[in-house]
């Protein structure tokens, strides 16, 4: 299944990354926004044991990473103004990856990188997220993680409304200081940890340059800055998984696909926080068509999908009680079995976002018109 080596948002969709307000992304999806945190704050010196993992943790974050799948989307952003939906399509996109770290053949990643691209978006908006989790599996078992690494960072927003993302666009384009925000959790046994490091920059990182911002705050993390959370060896017991987010979708998806009858909940630990992700519905979808209008393109790009399964999701915060919601649209068959067609999610009133797959299909999968 090839979500499993990717996607794994963000936080609906894409998890959202712990900052000092409520984060509501104009251009990045809910996969990396249903996850939320409190105010990061200086740490207390780290243990011993702790910080040598969080060294360890950094480097599985740069180790080079042998792609076995990459699937590219393209973004369309609707914006509400009082009555009614103003929307455009290619605003911005991204790609979910599967594969392996090349010194780890037995590890099993998934990579996730969506957002507006301030190249295409009205305003030049640049919001995005990306995040990645390494699965170390049980010895001979394609089931069961004996240990999981979840890295997650976005360019940060607390923007309520259309109106108040633009006047926070132009203040950071005023003082020339951007916010973005990174985050480490690790689980393995009964020890579960996470650390948020909030951060400025003077550099407004965009969706293609993760590898640069990536590059610059590993030191941050592995530093004094920052707010570490642990989680005890009794929660980690009660929910029984090791995997995170990214990875739990991953598995529903498989039971979508397989017709299990929702809903069907798996738990996971996000920033010190166990959370509750279930499938609550999933409907077969003969076929679909997409239609998208594409930058510098003449022609509409248009795409009939066949024999498809919406899923429903929804993700439950046991801390804050907090639910958030989002919808993939998936391929059942060949090449793009388990395959979101369609990421679609609503993180606000005010705000909807669908990324659209723009990656090559095999014949008998998709037909372009």
């Amino acid at each position: 299944m090839y979500l499993r080596a990717t996607t794994r948002f963000w936080e609906a969709m894409l998890p959202r990354l712990p900052v000092s307000k409520p984060f509501g992304p104009v251009c990045v999806l809910g996969l990396l926004s249903i996850l939320a945190g409190g105010p990061a704050t200086a740490q207390e010196p780290a243990p011993q044991d702790i910080q040598a993992t969080l060294l360890h943790t950094t480097e599985l974050m740069r180790a080079p990473l042998h792609v076995d799948a990459q699937f590219d989307y393209t973004m369309t952003a609707r914006v509400r103004l009082l009555l009614f939906w103003v929307g455009k399509d290619d605003v911005g996109g991204g790609y979910i990856r599967r594969g392996t770290l090349l010194r780890d053949p037995a590890s099993d990643v998934i990579e996730l990188l969506i957002g507006s691209d301030p190249a295409k978006a009205p305003r030049a908006i640049n919001r995005w997220g990306a995040a990645s989790e390494i699965i170390h599996r049980t010895s001979g078992s394609s089931h069961g993680a004996e240990s999981s690494t979840f890295f997650g960072f976005m360019k940060v927003s607390s923007g309520a409304s259309a109106a108040e993302m633009e006047k926070e666009l132009a203040r950071e384009k005023r003082g020339g200081s951007f916010l973005f925000s990174a985050i480490i959790n690790q689980g393995e046994g009964n020890f579960d940890f996470a650390k948020v490091v909030p951060f400025s920059s003077d550099t407004d990182f965009t969706i293609r340059q993760f590898d640069l911002a990536k590059s610059m705050v590993s030191d941050r993390l592995v530093g004094s800055e920052g707010r570490l959370k642990e989680i005890t060896a009794s929660q980690v017991q009660a929910c029984g998984r090791r995997e995170g987010f990214l990875e739990s979708v991953a598995e529903l998806v498989d039971y979508s696909i397989e017709g299990r009858k929702p809903p069907t909940s798996v738990c996971y630990f996000y920033n010190g926080v166990q959370h509750q992700l279930t499938l609550t519905q999933a409907t077969r979808v003969p076929s679909e068509t997409v239609r998208l209008t594409l930058r510098d393109e003449p022609h509409e790009y248009v795409r009939t999908y066949h024999d498809l399964v919406l899923a429903r999701f929804e993700n439950f915060n046991q801390t804050t009680k907090q639910r958030t919601g989002f919808e993939l649209l998936l391929g059942t068959k060949g090449n793009l079995r388990g395959v979101p067609v369609q990421i679609r999610h609503q993180p606000n009133w005010w705000f909807q976002a669908v990324l659209n797959l723009m990656t090559p299909e095999s014949p008998g999968e998709a037909r372009i018109q």
